[in-house]
């Protein structure tokens, strides 16, 4: 980021504050994650409060779904967050990979707290900016907050997946969630040479994805650094396929285990073959860990996290062989150095989409499945 430049101005002009009155700070506990409300009108935390919402780094402003203040009335609690302030340095690498002029149409898919959707009012003007979010709630504070600032984009409370047919076309779409494929809908409401920026990612690992429309669709690479952001809600979420029990799997020695997803580069791969898949550490009766993965077409694997010496045992059983799968992927991935997301691109047409190594029209390829 240039210095002086119309980011910077924006950075330092909006405060951040404003936008996030409290977040949540977390810990991991033997018992789960649990969740400590800050809060700027509380007199006690307000040192705390400063240190951390003036700083470079993401908040936590929405669990399971509620504002902090019904998610956690007496100030602590347990659950899952699912949105976030995000932090001030990411927005400027994203904004900055966006090429925007004064008079760009940006679709912003994730409102959260507000703080990116007020950068880019400052960097485009209102009128060129629609933000929607899943969460009527988070919108609707949002919208509040941004207007005392004296920003008024159009927002809405709207499903990602959908993008935002009301205000269409744009010419950028930027998604500050994370989705594991290219939602079908975006490509019809996207002018030809626009981008589409988004965190393409599952449970199992992801990066951040740079597309460049056109008549036919859209194609780009993986970015070079590394984000990840909360995965994206449905309105409604898809149902998963009834796994049949009387169904005969089988059992193997694996030489891969759960560490593929311990490194960031490894799990950006694992991710391109279990698409959207659910992935899952438990715990057996006996105090053993195991790796769950659950697809929704019924799939399963179940691998153990532990070696017994030879390897990892692995049990599969429906339509595909998850972990056999990731097996071959995972040699093919040795056998060529162990690359980065950023030698990697992505095809999107109406009819198919797709991850590629390489280039587009050669080498191996991973199809994207979209599930709505």
């Amino acid at each position: 980021m240039e210095a002086g430049s119309p980011l910077e101005d924006a950075l330092q002009s909006i405060d951040r504050g404003v936008l996030v009155p409290e977040f949540a700070l977390h810990e991991n506990t033997p018992s789960g994650t649990r969740y400590r409300r800050v809060s700027r009108d509380d007199r006690d935390q307000r040192d705390e409060w400063e240190k951390h919402v003036y700083s470079n780094e993401s908040l936590i402003i929405e669990i399971n779904g509620l504002p902090l203040d019904e998610a956690l009335p007496e100030g602590t609690g347990r659950g899952r967050w699912t949105s976030s302030s995000t932090m001030p340095g990411l927005i400027a690498r994203m904004i900055e990979a966006f090429d925007l002029s004064e008079s760009t149409r940006v679709l912003e898919i994730g409102t959260g707290s507000g703080y990116n959707p007020a950068v880019l009012s400052h960097l485009i003007g209102s009128v060129h900016l629609t933000s929607i979010d899943v969460s009527p709630r988070l919108v609707s504070r949002a919208t509040a907050r941004l207007k005392s600032l004296g920003y008024a984009p159009t927002t809405a409370a709207f499903d990602g997946h959908k993008g935002y047919p009301e205000s269409a076309p744009y010419d950028r779409i930027i998604g500050t969630t994370a989705f594991p494929f290219v939602p079908a809908a975006w490509l019809g409401q996207v002018n030809d040479g626009g981008i589409i920026l988004t965190n393409l990612a599952g449970m199992a690992g992801g990066a951040m994805l740079k597309l460049h429309t056109g008549p036919d669709g859209a194609e780009g690479r993986f970015l070079d650094d590394w984000a990840g952001f909360i995965p994206a809600r449905h309105e409604a979420q898809p149902e998963q396929a009834e796994i049949d029990d009387e169904e005969e799997g089988d059992t193997h020695t694996s030489f891969l285990g759960a560490e593929v997803f311990d490194d960031q580069k490894s799990a950006f791969l694992a991710q391109l073959v279990l698409g959207t898949s659910r992935v899952a550490r438990i715990l057996r009766e006996d105090g053993s860990a195991l790796l769950l993965i659950e697809d929704r077409d019924g799939s399963r694997a179940e691998v153990d996290t532990e070696s017994d010496g030879e390897g990892f045992t692995c049990s599969q059983v429906g339509p595909r062989r998850l972990w056999s799968d990731l097996e071959d992927s995972y040699r093919w991935w040795v056998e060529q150095g162990r690359p980065s997301w950023s030698s990697f691109g992505v095809t999107v047409t109406p009819d198919e989409q797709y991850v590629w190594h390489g280039s587009p029209t050669s080498g191996r390829r991973w199809r994207l499945a979209p599930t709505v």
